[in-house]
């Protein structure tokens, strides 16, 4: 059973918890380097959201790497205005 890909965070200002689902992110390609088995790539995505109780800026990038091409290296999730309190992105 595949767990599903999401960010579960709690806002800084009032401990309200939100969670986020991949699919909420459009990924961009940022960066793409040769290397011996073809390209690394960085694909990036970020989400904001305002918190529905104090309305505070929650913003959630997430990038990854691909190398070789299709198959996901390294992985990367950057918060401001929240906690993370779960990440299986």
């Amino acid at each position: 059973m595949a767990t599903a890909q999401r960010i579960k965070v709690q806002c800084e200002e009032c401990q309200a918890v939100f969670e986020i689902q991949i699919n909420e992110f459009e990924f961009e390609c940022v960066d793409s380097d040769e290397r011996d088995m073809g390209p690394e790539l960085t694909y990036s995505g970020t989400v904001e959201i305002e918190c529905e109780n104090c309305g505070s800026l929650i913003e959630v990038t997430h990038i990854f790497w691909e190398y070789p091409e299709g198959f996901v290296n390294h992985k990367e999730t950057n918060v401001s205005g929240a906690e993370v309190i779960e990440n299986t992105l």
